[in-house]
């Protein structure tokens, strides 16, 4: 049982953060090397993969309005992602007007004041994305810079400090365990939930909680099956050092119908949604390696709405399910467990 929430954890991680940043480093020790340029720049960074991960969050809620009867529940695995597009690969931001760093040419080091104004660098940047390519982006000198002491100058194309990259991957979004069994009185219960686990880039954990409302129950002999839904949930995510580095909420509510003719189930759906992705205060050290501190921010997902369409096969216990949702970001939804109806 504790092998099986690790790889849950694991598929949770993947998902939610796109590992490949905490498999390098830890996703706080991003955020700081952009943070040295303001919070902007690391709200720019972070903000693709917030963004889809709060839209998955939201995502595979449901695969059919016909709800459990009393006791009755199903166990799966869910997953919601979507492309990035090729413009939230990479995003622009303006340079800091004036930069003091140290600077080395050879085996000398010198601490030197630079500003756009001069000319010394360049005043818009585009770097990678969270989301983007794995590979750094350099600030270099635009010009020789003569700065007098035991540097003399220091040459034009002198890399001045590197940005991160980002993680390569195609898509973005979330995966979560959830649970769901029926009550009385036409309801049906679900909850996602994972507690704290530790992985190699930090810890991260979840909780969720929804309810559904048989609709068609006052409907005798309707032919089609109508619920309605709530969810709520929200995930954490820590350093190495126990301090937080994120945290994301999701909300949902909506109306879904679907049709049964054996072991397939066709349904569709409407949603409005909303998600916020709080990125807590960042710590870090500027060029010279003076302490900072940047106040946190706040990232919206970008979907309000959606209509979804999907297909669930019931082969005995087994539920499988896969949809799309209709959105400002479209998303792709899909889960896989038991069920006993």
């Amino acid at each position: 049982m504790k092998s099986l929430t690790r790889r849950l954890s694991l598929l949770l991680i993947a998902g939610l953060l796109a590992t490949n940043i905490v498999a390098a480093q830890d996703l706080g020790a991003q955020l700081a090397e952009f943070a040295k340029l303001g919070s902007g720049v690391a709200k720019g960074y972070v903000t693709p993969l917030a963004s889809g991960l709060g839209n998955g969050l939201n995502t595979a809620l449901y695969h059919s309005a016909d709800l459990h009867s009393i006791l009755g529940f199903d166990v799966q695995v869910k997953v919601g992602i979507s492309r990035v597009p090729d413009d939230q690969k990479t995003f622009t931001f303006d340079m800091p007007p004036t930069i003091s760093l140290p600077v080395t040419i050879g085996a000398i080091t010198q601490t030197v004041n630079l500003s756009v104004a001069a000319g010394d660098y360049d005043a818009k940047i585009t770097a990678q994305s969270a989301a983007g390519e794995d590979k750094v982006t350099a600030i270099t000198t635009k010009r020789a810079i003569p700065v007098g002491g035991s540097l003399g100058s220091i040459p034009a194309g002198t890399k001045l400090f590197e940005l991160p990259g980002g993680t390569k991957l195609p898509v973005v979004g979330a995966i979560a365990p959830q649970a769901s069994i029926g009550l009385p009185f036409g309801l049906e219960v679900m909850g996602r939930f994972l507690p704290t686990q530790e992985f190699d880039g930090g810890k991260v954990g979840m909780t969720g909680f929804g309810v559904r409302y048989d609709v068609d129950q006052w409907l005798p002999l309707f032919p089609i099956d109508i619920a309605v839904h709530f969810a709520t949930q929200k995930l954490t995510l820590k350093d190495k050092a126990d301090a937080d580095v994120l945290s994301a909420s999701a909300t949902a509510y909506g109306v879904e119908v679907s049709k049964s003719l054996l072991f397939l189930t066709v349904y569709g759906g409407f949603q409005l949604e909303s998600s916020t992705i709080d990125v807590a205060a960042i710590k870090g050290a500027n060029f010279a390696g003076a302490p900072f501190t940047i106040p946190g921010f706040s990232v919206e997902g970008t979907n309000k709405s959606r209509f979804t369409v999907g297909a669930r096969l019931l082969l005995l216990i087994v539920n499988v399910h896969a949809e799309y949702s209709i959105a400002e970001t479209p998303m792709l939804g899909a889960g896989v467990g038991i069920t006993f109806r």
